[in-house]
């Protein structure tokens, strides 16, 4: 059954097709009629700009701005094109974020980010973006359709936490982070996340363009330092992405309210509801990440997207559990200390200060093997335990020793100053940058990194990582070979 459309009104920046409407400005102005309008930016369509990309029709528009598909003559792709209105460019505060936006999406090179082939002005002047052409749709549209599967949008999340974890390394924090800018590429039959529309992007080099007190966002998302219009840094959009989970996994988001304000208002005083719809660890995740005081959160994405990690292995254990073979029952057991069964029916267990996991509660004698007046307690194979202690989206290995199976791992993202560099972790293969590796912690060993591309030098880095959130020390820069090197 869809759920009614929830109401996305956004406070400072609407959204107008998929397009942001700049701060205190009228998408259709007191003296043109919308057809008007309309017929202006249909004009555009069958142009050419800069004698290389001929406008086929409009994606979106907004106020002072409008998203065409065009065809790029020079490399022969279709691709989308954000082009300023004529009338728009007097507003030079606009402009200035335009260009903004056009200069901060450069520098991002995650697969889940949108890429900006090229950006420059027309003959006229007018600014203009070159991206990527998307084939999907927005998550908002998605979620109208009703709540998303857990484990879906767990790697949903993982995916939005990883690209916002690279801009937040270039300075770069999103700040109005909602559905309607997180798209739902179809890839073949893959489905692949990609976060849009960095306009009003914060960081330290954009002070500037914030007036002390301006609020920017859209309610149901904002953070509460956001909400009070307090200095924001990149926590700002893990509280975002907390309420986008949520709200994946619920079918609602979190706060919401009559007005704008009153929603603001929520998320400063009231309290997380409780999900009903979620495993405990992704409840555990979402608590986590909802925080209201900044310094109690999650307080990295690269964190973030290594703990959603751990959720997406427990959610798959719970499936291999419930779907797997029976197990042989034994005499059932209580048990004692602090790996206690609750009433909830599922089983709790810790090890020393620090918790594990909490596993779906077969009968106790599927867990527990009395073994001379002693309980230890056992994991039923077929649930894998890397899934709970190390990286949730990789399938075990079967002919893996078990001990290796069992380490956990830090997540590091590797990237180099040459694209498409090959990296190899302990001699093996694992994937070309900028990419993601997972490095076994625990193991007391030092594990060898090459980074290695033809026609440039080698480059090696020995790493031990002593917690799944440490990050990977910078490698050196690949430099070309010289010819007496060859």
């Amino acid at each position: 059954m869809s759920k009614p459309p929830t109401p996305r009104s956004s406070v400072k920046t609407q959204e107008v097709k998929g397009v942001p409407t700049p701060p205190g400005t009228n998408p259709h102005p007191p003296d043109a009629s919308g057809s008007s309008i309309e017929m202006v930016i249909e004009a555009e369509v069958g142009r050419t700009i800069n004698g290389r990309y001929e406008v086929t029709r409009v994606i979106g528009e907004g106020g002072m701005g409008v998203v065409y598909e065009a065809y790029d003559r020079q490399v022969d792709r279709n691709v989308a094109i954000k082009l300023v209105r004529s009338e728009s460019l007097a507003d030079r505060k606009f402009i200035t974020r335009f260009r903004r936006e056009m200069e901060v999406t450069t520098q991002l090179r995650h697969p889940s980010t949108i890429r900006v082939f090229e950006h420059g002005e027309t003959e006229t002047g007018r600014p203009y973006m070159v991206m990527e052409l998307l084939q999907g749709e927005s998550l908002a549209d998605l979620m109208e359709r009703g709540r998303v599967p857990e484990k879906l949008a767990l790697q949903y999340a993982r995916q939005i936490a990883e690209s916002l974890s690279e801009a937040h390394e270039h300075g770069i924090f999103h700040r109005d982070l909602k559905p309607d800018n997180i798209f739902i590429e179809t890839v073949g039959v893959s489905k692949v996340v990609k976060v849009l529309d960095f306009g009003i992007a914060g960081g330290l080099d954009a002070s500037r363009l914030t007036q002390a007190g301006e609020v920017f966002g859209t309610p149901q998302y904002m953070s509460p330092e956001q909400c009070n219009g307090q200095a924001l840094d990149h926590r700002t959009d893990i509280y975002s992405l907390g309420c986008i989970l949520f709200e994946m996994l619920e079918g609602k988001p979190p706060f919401s309210a009559e007005s704008p304000m009153a929603t603001m208002l929520k998320h400063v005083r009231s309290k997380l509801p409780l999900p009903r719809h979620s495993s405990r660890p992704s409840i555990e995740l979402l608590q986590k990440a909802l925080r209201k005081d900044r310094t109690k959160r999650i307080q990295t994405c690269g964190r973030f997207a290594e703990l959603i990690g751990q959720c997406i292995g427990a959610v798959r254990a719970k499936q291999e559990g419930d779907t797997g073979p029976a197990q042989p029952l034994a005499k059932p057991a209580e048990t004692t200390g602090r790996n206690k069964a609750r009433s909830d029916g599922r089983l709790h267990i810790t090890t020393g200060p620090t918790t594990i996991g909490e596993m779906p509660q077969r009968p106790m004698s599927s867990w527990i093997v009395p073994v001379g007046g002693g309980l230890f307690l056992v994991l039923a194979l077929g649930l894998g335990a890397k899934s709970f202690l190390g990286d949730g989206d990789a399938e075990p290995v079967k002919e893996a020793p078990t001990e290796v199976r069992k380490l956990p791992s830090n997540r590091a993202y590797v990237k180099t100053n040459v694209k498409g560099a090959s990296v190899l972790l302990d001699g093996v293969l694992q994937c070309q940058t900028p990419c993601y590796i997972n490095v076994p912690l625990g193991d007391q060993k030092k594990h060898e990194i090459k980074v290695r591309k033809e026609g440039f030098v080698e480059v090696m880095q020995m790493w031990q990582p002593k917690s799944p959130s440490e990050s990977m020390p910078l490698l050196p820069d690949l430099r070309p070979v010289a010819s007496g090197e060859r």
